[in-house]
């Protein structure tokens, strides 16, 4: 059972107002059987800012004539040298990556993600990459 009191290292049990009958109560036995932390973090600094959203109707018409006119539709993107992933990101690739080795040793797979499961091994730093 969690402590209460001043040696609590927790929020008191708070209820949003406003909710469907026996919500409240619900969320209520939910914080007490778990509490929420005192030092919650906002997530931002974890994923770092945010990206703007696109605001619907700003790139212009959508019957407008092509950028590209010379260039055909089916071309494919230009998949050259992949960029550098950050060292913090990339410490964080091993422990999920035996998920990713089973996904493309599945029967299934194809050989796309076989490839996308070769490249990222790529970014697991070695022991003898230089650390920062």
């Amino acid at each position: 059972m969690p402590r209460k009191g001043r040696g609590s290292k927790t929020q008191p049990v708070q209820t949003e107002t406003g909710q469907q009958y026996g919500s409240a109560l619900q969320q209520e036995e939910a914080q007490m059987l778990q509490p929420l932390p005192l030092d919650v973090e906002p997530m931002a600094q974890e994923f770092g800012p945010r990206r703007p959203r696109p605001i619907a109707g700003e790139a212009g018409n959508p019957f407008r004539s092509t950028d590209r006119p010379g260039q055909p539709i089916a071309t494919l993107p230009s998949s050259g040298v992949a960029p550098p992933l950050p060292p913090e990101r990339a410490r964080a690739l091993p422990p999920v990556l035996h998920i990713f080795y089973a996904m493309a040793n599945s029967a299934y797979a194809d050989p796309d993600m076989q490839d996308v499961v070769r490249r990222m091994e790529g970014f697991i730093p070695t022991k003898y990459d230089q650390t920062p």
